[in-house]
Order: structure tokens, then C-alpha cells, then sequence
């Protein structure tokens, strides 16, 4: 599970050895999920919501008031038979066509929720910081667009503001064209994460192939974290991760799903609460305005559990690697028969480790994570900080890899609404603040590593423009809210505000019929207008015709297999 980076061999550093060869790194994909509710606060009247459809049994009642708010709105009651939607018998999509019942009006200090789908403006979850893409380990002589990647103005741009790049085992660079991505978007976070330490300072003797990091050999620990900190200083970086996937050994000779062997390394969870303490310090000193990334596990579901991914296209061997050998697999975070080494502390499940040690969770400042083998988000668990999250947490590394679902090549809108799936995921049960692909091309191996373009095509994939749709409009600064009462499955829907009133909502339709959704939007100051921004098999993030925004509420039209931005001020 990795890609082949053949790589120059450089000059070590004080610790490392001269290495030549091949090195690269590992990449899975994902599945999205349920954003998650909560209830907010405040005493209001009963609100009029809109009038359902007609066309066979739809109804058409008033939901009562819930949302946030301490003034009682004169809400007025609903009426009306008509309203295209898909709930409510057969509704729109096969009923006649009548007049949609207007809704009850807001009043002072009070906003009414409807008994539809709402977005929830009061009801505020993480600060978007943005999205982004990685050129560590690229190999020279590619193209790499920067006026499309980190703009919003160019022809089929989409406005990422996040750059990850990479420091080898002597503490060099790796990772390209920094200098022209911040020439385009002058605010850009430069981020950056170490995929091995020298092999003499290595249980194996081998930059490659796991092995963890010698504690207890003379100046080890030390001296990586220093090169680690003078790196993040020496690039002045916004962040940098301690350690690329904690949990992944690359495995060449067990076969698929695992690919190539290249530098990686291995942490415990009991290691990495030693490591992050010693190595979050170190930076902390040598470069204090880099923020500390830890532990940034390939699994997403290795953050709070021992159990690893499950799902490989390999008939043979369905799960992930797993090398610390917890041999329990799963696609929740309720594991059962993982190994008893593993529940004492030498398996995953790094987040309940670092939590534990409150020196440790202190010591690092974003939550990294990857999303590949699970493909999907895991939400931040009860028995940590009481449920209540107090990182933010990146998710540093995504793409479709050889041996999983969505390896590709494919270039196509139905791996783009998959690719929709892990970011909806993310944002909504993750509570992502950013997201990153991996490469802009499939370099070393025809799969979808790349985010525009495989090997054999110029084509470029519906997932580039897909992740537009979030990353050109969801701007960082703005604040992920809550969006109540969807119950099409074949929908998902986020929505998210800017500091200047701004509002967005991603409507991703994975059905094969058009729908048409009454979307109100309630906590706050509903703009006047609603324009949406189509990408599907022919248009690229195409700005359609503005639609109002009445009584509080929209409607959203959402061809079949498309993801639609909605924006609004």
C-alpha cells in the first residue's frame, strides 16, 4: 500500500547514513457519513415551515421552533400542498404540480427551525483552515499548476491554500514549487511531516520496512527531533508532523495489498506519548511558531482503536497490514480480540495513549490524521475530553491507492462523488478543520493518486473539480454548522458560514435522479440569494442561475451525480 518513489541519493546528515534508492509513501481511500446533531439552546415560538409537495401523500405541516435564540418568533403556520421535495409519499418527482405553502417569519431575537432540512447557523462545530495538496516525494520535471491549485480566479481553479512537503532521513527537502504556490496565494500554510529516521538509529537497521525509532541508543531521540525542529525552522513552516504514518510499515514481501517498500517507521502508542514529548519540545524551542502535528496515522481509525481497516480488493488478504500485529479488524472503533499487547499500549489507538499522558497531549497542537484503508471518518470519542474536542484535527494525506476501493485509474464523476464521500466524511464526522490530497498526478503507479491526472490521459478527473467545490468556496476562517433533517440517503448535505455572513452549503446527490430539496436556513441572517456551482460529468464547478432565498428557505435543485456549492450573502 504505498507509492514508488525512486529518489537521487543526498548528502547525510549528522546521524544518517548515505542512502540510495527508491522511497515513497502510502495512500487508501474512504467512505462519508452522517454529519453529527446536537440540540441548541433557547426558548422559541413555533416556526411555519415550508408547504410539502403534492403529488401523491406529502404532507405539509408546520415544525415547531428549536433553534437557538431568546426572543419568541411569531412563526406562521405552513400551508399548502405543493413544494418539490422527495420526502413525503411519492412526492414531486412523480406528483402534479401545485403551490408550495409559505413560511412563518422570524421574529425579534428568534429563529425559527423547521421541521425539513436546516442548516443550522447557531449551531457552530470546527473552523475550516483550509485544503490542500502535497508535493513530498514528487519527482522533478512535473507539471504542477499553481495558478489553478492555489487561486480561485483562474480558469479551473479551485483555491487550496494548504502546501504539504516532506524532509528526508539527513533532514533535507522534499517537496517543490513553495515559493511559486505562495506567489499565488500569499496566505498559503506551508506544512510539512518526516518519514524516517537514519537506519543506525532504527530497531531494524533499515529506513525502510517499519522499525521504530531507538529511545534508549545514545542521542537518537535527541538528535531527530532537533533535525526535525531545525527543518520546520529552516522552511518556516506553519506545522509539522513528528512522524508520517505512525502505524505503517511498508511491506513489499507480503504481497498485496501492500505495494513497494519505501521509508517508513513505526511508533506504539506508548512510544509515540515518549516521542511527542521529547520531539513537541524540540520544536517548540528551535522553531515556537510552528505548530506540532501529531500522530498523523495512515488509518484515521488507528486515532482511537486498536482495530485496523478492513476491505482490500485482494480476495486474499481483505485487511490492512497492521504491523504491530493487533490482528483485530473492523470498520467501527468497537474492536474485539486484539491482541492484549496492543490494549497495553503497544498497538494503535494513539489518541486514547496521548491522552492519558496529559504532558503528551500537551505537547502537540493538530490532531494529523490520513483517511485510507477505513475510507472514512471516525468522530472524536466520549472518553476523550468528555466528548468535547479541543484540537483541531487535519487530515494531512488522502488519494485512491492500488489494492483498495477506488484504486482507479478512473477519471470519471462516479469516483468523484466517492472522493465527495471521504471529504463530506471528514468534514462532517471528523470534524476535519483541513483536508489534503496527496498528488496532483498518478506518478509512479496507473492508479488515482493523482488529483488531476493518471497515467495515459490529460484528461482531468472529476475529483479535482469535486474538491473544488469545497475547497474554492469554504474559505479558510469560515465555521462548519450543523444541517438537521436530510433523511435522503443518496444526499449528503454540509453547510458553513464566513465571518463576513457569507454562507455555504455542499449538496453532493449520489442518486441517479434528479431531487429537489427546501432547504431553510435558520441561527442567523439568510442571504437574499443562493447561487449554486455544478460539477458532474460535463460541468466543471459551472455557476448556475442565483436561486432565492424565501421566508428563510431555498430550493435546491440537485441533478442526478453531481456535487452543487450553494453560496449566498
Amino acid at each position: 500500500m504505498g507509492r514508488r518513489v525512486c529518489r537521487m541519493p543526498v548528502a547525510p546528515f549528522v546521524l544518517a547514513l548515505t542512502l540510495t534508492g527508491c522511497s515513497s509513501d502510502k495512500t487508501p481511500p474512504g467512505g462519508g457519513g452522517a454529519g453529527t446533531t446536537s440540540s441548541a439552546a433557547g426558548s422559541v415560538g413555533t416556526a411555519g415551515a415550508p408547504g410539502n409537495p403534492a403529488g401523491g401523500s406529502g404532507n405539509g405541516t408546520a415544525g415547531s421552533g428549536n433553534s437557538a435564540g431568546t426572543g419568541s418568533p411569531a412563526g406562521g403556520t405552513g400551508s399548502g400542498s405543493g413544494g418539490a421535495t422527495t420526502s413525503g409519499g411519492a412526492g414531486a418527482s412523480t406528483g402534479g404540480s401545485s403551490t408550495g405553502g409559505t413560511t412563518g417569519s422570524a421574529g425579534s431575537g428568534g429563529t425559527p427551525s423547521t421541521g425539513g432540512i436546516t442548516v443550522q447557523l447557531a449551531a457552530t462545530h470546527q473552523t475550516i483552515q483550509g485544503f490542500g495538496i502535497n508535493t513530498a516525494l514528487m519527482p522533478s520535471g512535473k507539471t504542477f499548476p499553481v495558478d489553478k491549485l492555489f487561486t480561485t480566479t483562474a480558469t479551473d481553479s479551485i483555491g487550496l491554500s494548504i502546501l504539504r512537503i516532506g524532509m528526508n532521513t539527513d533532514g533535507s527537502l522534499t517537496g517543490q514549487f513553495i515559493s511559486e504556490s505562495k506567489a499565488k496565494n500569499p496566505d498559503l500554510k506551508v506544512i510539512g511531516s518526516c518519514w524516517s529516521a537514519p537506519a543506525a538509529c532504527k530497531s531494524n537497521n533499515n529506513v525502510k520496512q517499519g522499525g521504530y525509532l531507538l529511545q534508549d541508543k545514545g542521542t537518537c531521540m535527541n538528535d531527530w527531533a532537533t533535525a526535525i525542529a531545525n527543518f520546520a525552522k529552516d522552511q518556516k513552516l506553519y506545522a509539522m508532523s513528528i512522524a508520517n504514518e505512525s502505524d505503517f510499515a511498508s511491506c513489499a514481501s507480503k504481497g498485496p495489498p501492500c505495494t513497494d517498500d519505501y521509508e517508513t517507521m513505526t511508533y506504539t502508542a506508548k512510544q509515540m506519548v515518549s516521542w511527542v514529548k521529547v520531539a513537541g519540545a524540540k520544536i517548540r524551542q528551535i522553531a515556537p511558531n510552528t505548530k506540532v502535528i501529531a500522530p498523523e496515522a495512515s488509518e484515521w481509525i488507528h486515532a482511537w482503536s486498536n482495530a485496523s481497516g478492513t476491505g482490500s480488493t485482494v480476495t486474499s488478504h481483505p485487511h490492512s497490514s497492521d504491523p504491530l500485529n493487533c490482528g483485530c479488524y473492523s470498520t467501527t472503533l468497537d474492536a474485539t480480540g486484539c491482541a492484549q499487547a496492543c490494549i497495553d499500549g503497544g498497538g494503535y489507538d494513539y489518541g486514547h495513549w496521548l491522552w492519558k499522558d496529559q504532558d503528551a497531549w500537551k505537547a502537540f497542537d493538530i490532531f494529523g490524521v490520513h483517511e485510507y484503508d477505513s475510507q472514512k471518518a471516525f468522530a472524536w470519542p466520549a472518553d476523550v475530553n468528555g466528548g468535547k474536542r479541543d484540537k483541531e484535527i487535519w487530515q494531512t494525506e488522502m488519494s485512491g491507492v492500488k489494492y483498495w476501493p477506488e484504486e482507479g485509474p478512473s477519471t470519471d464523476i462516479n469516483n468523484g462523488l466517492v472522493v465527495a464521500g471521504w471529504i463530506h466524511s471528514a468534514l462532517t464526522v471528523g470534524e476535519a478543520s483541513a483536508w489534503l490530497w496527496w498528488w496532483y498526478e498518478s506518478y509512479f503507479q496507473n492508479d488515482n493518486e493523482g488529483l488531476a491526472i493518471v497515467q495515459g490521459t490529460s484528461t482531468i478527473a472529476r475529483r479535482y473539480f469535486v474538491l473544488g467545490n469545497y475547497s474554492k468556496f469554504i474559505r479558510p476562517g469560515y465555521t462548519a454548522v450543523e444541517v438537521t433533517g436530510n433523511s435522503n440517503a443518496d444526499v449528503l448535505l454540509s453547510g458553513f458560514k464566513g465571518p463576513d455572513g457569507t454562507v455555504v452549503v455542499v449538496a453532493v446527490n449520489k442518486g441517479a435522479s434528479q431531487v429537489t430539496l427546501p432547504i431553510a436556513i435558520a441561527g442567523g441572517t439568510a442571504p437574499a440569494m443562493m447561487t449554486p456551482n455544478v460539477t458532474s460529468a460535463t460541468d466543471n464547478i459551472k455557476p448556475g442561475t442565483a436561486v432565492p432565498v424565501s421566508g428563510g428557505s431555498f430550493m435546491a435543485a440537485l441533478a442526478s451525480k453531481t456535487v452543487t456549492t450553494f453560496v449566498g450573502k
